[in-house]
Formats: structure tokens, C-alpha cells, sequence
């Protein structure tokens, strides 16, 4: 569906009788060629580069690090105490008398706390591996809109500026006829009106393609200034071959943020079991070794004077606290608290999964439906209507006026197809926001498009090929007949 082949044609069936020779065909230089080439980057390399390189990406990847060393240090037992004590009062100038003791104590966990500590680590790292993940998918989910919005500017700006180099042929016909003195002034300025409005479009589109690239590169963690080109997109996407139920299956299953809820659910319930089994006090077990030297008066039947008094002595002890007051009852309602929250949490997030993939199915549907109508009813019909009213532009039915308008029609129809085909692939982006997974490959039917035929896709327009076949066209003499009704129409 060569659009620029039809305004090229425009410009012999509307003036077939400038024998101006046309100039030597040049390639059209399409600025999109800068950032879109064959040997670009696939989306699959941008996904890649998107992970390895995303600054926040890597800040939530820290958490696992985090997650883990709390894992580890949950898994450890209390360490056992030693103290000592030496007194003397040889210090105050006191006899050389002294006591001296030391000891070790070792804490006994009881109600199974280490256990149920490593419990709610492990649940607290896989949580934190779900949320990564989420965030990761989400990521992945923005760079495949941002590639396909890109992409959608670039084939805009081609089919603009290939207008553009068309419409030019166009004014150079319009100019020569003027002269010529058959048309009016006012029809070189509605050709000229129209050209310039496609130059004011292809600013635009220009402008949509850099900001997409801008976007895209912040999405995969380029620099602003650093040069990327892309790998172009079929226009002709593939066909999804998966109903609302089967997508929904696929969503409850696979989506990283429901698992993480369902996590967070036994999250809480693990954290009310470690908080009642606090509530269980633990026994702390010692021994001491004690030795105290005193210096003794002798009584004088001992035949007095003083002597050494040299003890040892070995001590066992237990403590335990006695819940009496506090039994842990504040942390244990917190706990039950946070379980209920997860709970409901969980609920609402897979009512609201359903719902999201329901409403993504029905967008796709609505984009696959609108890209194929304007594939097979509007685009070819808005090129028969355009050829019709040339061919009756010709024989002097109508204006450039309505030739113009009806190839503005086309245009738009075609910045249209552009746009249906850029919200088919971005409504597979949003169903797989809410599968949070890639649609399985079971699911897509690569070999069949939503497109029911090759030739309804736009394709590209060899425009030297154009020019050569446009100067062997045959020139009716269409407007000595247009001239011939005028004058019937001034004798009557």
C-alpha cells in the first residue's frame, strides 16, 4: 500500500498535459535511517540492557543481599557470657587479702524461637525476591512500550516525509501549469497549504521520535547523549490465540506481585507464631569458679601471729523470667494485625488482577479489531476515492479543492493505521502488565497475523521505481473535454 505511489499519480492524472520533464530521481534520505536500522538493537538487548544497567534496578537487587545476611544471622544461637570480678583491698592500702571470681552462662532459646526466626527470614527473602522480580517485569513492561511508541514515531516520519518528497513533485507541476495559464493562483497555494502542513507534521513526528528515544534510553540506564539505533518492528504483529479465562489462569499464577502478597500472607502468620513463642521465657544457665585468700589472727593458745585463709569454690545457677507482667501480648495483636492486613491485601490484589486482565483483553480486542478494519476497509477505500476524484479532476467534475481534501483524508487514515498498529502491540504490552509474565509462546501464533493478507500492511515505497513508471504513463487528453463542457455550459 505505497501512499506516496498515489500522490506521485496524482500529479499526471491532475495535469496531463505538462510536458515538463521531471527531475532525475534521487533516493529519498529518510531521517528515521539515523535511528533505526536492520543491525539495531533488538528488544530483547534492550531488556538486557535495561537489567544490568537500571540504577534502581540494582538498589532493589541490594535487598536480597540485605534479606540474606538476616537470614543467616537468624539462623544463629545466642553466644554464651563469660564474666569475671577481682576485688582486693591491698588497692587502699589495705591488707593483701582478694576475691576472685569467674564464670560462663549460655542462654537456652525455648518455644522453638530459632525456628520460627529462620521461618520468617526465609518468608522476608522470597518476599523481597517476588517484589524484585515485580519490579523487574514492570521494567521490562515500560522498555517494550517505549520501543514500540519509538517505533511508531519513525514509521510516521517515513510515510510524512515520503509525502512530502511527493507533494513536491506536485507544486513543481502546479507552478509549470500556472504558467502556462491553466490553473488558477489559488490552486498553487492549496498544494502549497497542504505541502507545508506536512512539513509542520513531520516536525512533530521528529520531535515524538527523539522523546521516545529519550525515554527509552532512560529506561534501559543509557546516557541522554550516548547514540542507540533500533531494530525495526514487523507490521505484521502476531495473533494472540488465548481467551479471558486462560489469561486469567495465567495472571493469578504468574504475576510476582500476587505472589509476594500470598508471601506477605504467611509472612504474618510465621510472625504471630515467633511472637507468642517470645512470650515463652527463656532459661539461662551459669557456672562460676570463686576463690577468695583472707588474712586470719590466730588466737594465742595458736601461739597467735596471723595466717592465710585460702577458699575455692564452685557455683551452678539457672534464671528464668517470670512472666508475670508482660507476656509479649502488645507484639503478639501487632503480629495477628499485620497477617489480617496481608490477608485483605491479597484479596483485593486478585479481584484487582482479574480485573486488569479483563480490561487489557478488551483493549486488545478493540486494537486487533481496529488495526484490521482500517487495514482492509479504510485504507484501500480512501485510496479508491482518492484515484476516483483525480480521474474526475481530470475531466473537470472537481477542483483541486477536493483532490486535496480527499488526500488529506488518506493521510490521515494513514497516521491513523500508524496509530492502530502502535496500540496493538502496546495493548499486548498491557495484557502482559497484567499477566505480570511474557504472553507463552503456546499463546501467540507467530506464522499468523492479526492481518489477514501480506499486501495489507504499509510497505515501503521504492520511490526511483515510482518516478521511472510515472514518465511512461499515457496522457489522455482530459482537459480539451473539461474546456469542451465549459463552453456548452456558457452557450446555454
Amino acid at each position: 500500500m505505497a501512499v506516496a505511489a498515489i500522490i506521485f499519480a496524482a500529479s499526471v492524472n491532475i495535469f496531463p498535459q505538462d510536458t515538463t520533464p521531471s527531475p532525475t530521481p534521487t533516493p529519498v534520505k529518510l531521517t528515521s535511517a539515523e535511528y533505526i536500522s536492520q543491525d539495531g538493537l533488538t528488544i530483547e538487548k534492550l531488556l538486557e540492557l535495561g537489567a544490568n544497567r537500571r540504577a534502581d534496578l540494582q538498589a532493589a537487587r541490594a535487598r536480597l543481599t540485605i534479606a540474606e545476611g538476616k537470614l543467616q544471622q537468624a539462623r544463629f544461637r545466642p553466644n554464651p557470657t563469660f564474666d569475671t570480678e577481682f576485688g582486693t583491698p591491698r588497692i587502699l592500702a589495705g591488707e593483701s587479702e582478694y576475691d576472685f571470681s569467674a564464670g560462663v552462662s549460655q542462654t537456652f532459646e525455648l518455644g522453638g524461637k530459632r525456628n520460627k526466626r529462620v521461618a520468617v527470614a526465609e518468608l522476608e527473602l522470597q518476599q523481597i525476591r517476588a517484589e524484585v522480580l515485580a519490579l523487574e517485569r514492570r521494567l521490562a513492561v515500560e522498555i517494550r512500550t517505549a520501543y514500540t511508541n519509538a517505533l511508531s514515531a519513525a514509521r510516521q516520519l517515513d510515510v510524512l516525509e515520503k509525502l512530502i518528497v511527493a507533494n513536491s513533485e506536485i507544486v513543481r507541476i502546479t507552478e509549470a501549469r500556472l504558467k502556462e495559464g491553466d490553473v488558477a493562483p489559488l490552486d498553487l497555494n492549496l498544494v502549497k497549504v497542504e505541502a507545508d502542513g506536512l512539513k509542520i507534521r513531520a516536525i512533530q513526528a521528529r520531535n515524538d521520535l527523539e522523546t521516545a528515544l529519550l525515554e527509552l534510553k532512560t529506561l534501559i540506564g543509557a546516557g541522554l547523549d550516548e547514540a542507540i539505533k533500533l531494530a525495526p518492528q514487523t507490521e505484521r504483529p502476531p495473533r494472540l490465540d488465548l481467551g479471558l479465562s486462560e489469561l486469567t489462569a495465567i495472571a493469578l499464577r504468574e504475576r510476582a506481585d500476587l505472589q509476594a502478597a500470598r508471601l506477605g500472607e504467611q509472612l504474618g502468620a510465621a510472625r504471630v507464631n515467633l511472637a507468642r513463642s517470645n512470650a515463652v521465657p527463656n532459661i539461662t544457665g551459669s557456672v562460676r569458679f570463686s576463690r577468695s585468700k583472707g588474712i586470719v589472727d590466730l588466737p594465742a593458745t595458736a601461739g597467735g601471729g596471723f595466717a592465710n585463709d585460702l577458699d575455692n569454690e564452685i557455683t551452678f545457677g539457672m534464671s528464668i523470667d517470670i512472666p508475670l507482667f508482660n507476656r509479649n501480648q502488645g507484639e503478639i495483636a501487632s503480629a495477628v494485625g499485620e497477617q489480617t492486613q496481608a490477608t485483605r491485601s491479597r484479596e483485593f490484589l486478585e479481584s484487582t488482577i482479574k480485573r486488569d486482565v479483563a480490561v487489557a483483553y478488551r483493549k486488545y480486542r478493540a486494537a486487533a479489531e481496529t488495526l484490521t478494519i482500517y487495514a482492509v476497509q479504510i485504507i484501500p477505500r480512501s485510496e479508491e476515492n482518492l484515484n476516483a476524484v483525480q480521474r474526475a479532476y481530470g475531466f473537470g467534475e472537481f477542483s483541486i479543492f477536493e483532490v486535496v481534501n480527499e488526500q488529506r483524508r488518506l493521510i490521515e487514515n494513514i497516521t491513523n493505521y500508524n496509530q492502530s498498529l502502535r496500540d496493538y502491540y502496546n495493548a499486548l504490552n498491557e495484557l502482559e502488565t497484567a499477566l505480570g509474565t511474557t504472553i507463552p509462546p503456546t499463546g501467540l501464533i507467530p506464522v499468523s497475523s492479526i492481518l489477514p493478507s501480506e499486501d495489507l500492511a504499509p510497505s515501503q515505497v521504492n520511490r526511483e521505481k515510482l518516478l521511472k513508471s510515472i514518465e511512461k504513463v499515457e496522457i489522455p487528453k482530459k482537459v480539451e473535454i473539461s474546456k469542451n463542457k465549459k463552453q456548452e455550459e456558457e452557450e446555454k
